[in-house]
């Protein structure tokens, strides 16, 4: 009985301190278009509406990264949010093609992918539809 009680115990405490990934919200999916990059060892860069380097992130969770209007990337994503800070939900986001994970922060209309804490770039940008 002891044995059958302390396998209910550990159970119940592994389904309540997994932490679930939120949804990603529908106001993500759309195109998303490069702005500015900073941080990193290189200088700011800002980059004026029509840049044609941008991400579109659809439904399927399927992206697609053009670099002057060429595709450059694509395959699935995933985010996971970790928190909220300032107005923006933060978490990682997970590419695959190429397989990477890199540090998200979003809030309506803006996307900020990278972090320059470890000397990185941090890329935002501008949803456009």
């Amino acid at each position: 009985m002891k044995k059958i009680l302390l396998l209910l115990l550990i159970v119940a405490a592994c389904t309540t301190a997994c932490k679930k990934d939120k949804q990603i919200t529908p106001g993500m999916f759309g195109t998303w278009e490069l702005r500015s990059v900073d941080g990193g060892w290189g200088t700011a860069e800002t980059y004026p509406a029509g840049s044609s380097t941008k991400y579109q992130f659809k439904s399927d969770s399927t992206y697609v990264k053009y670099k002057g209007n060429v595709m450059e990337n694509q395959g699935k994503f995933s985010i996971r949010i970790l928190g909220k800070e300032r107005g923006f939900d933060y978490g990682t986001i997970k590419f695959t093609q190429p397989d990477y994970t890199d540090a998200f922060q979003i809030k309506k209309d803006t996307i900020y992918i990278g972090t320059s804490i470890a000397d990185g770039p941090t890329y935002q940008y501008i949803k456009i539809n």
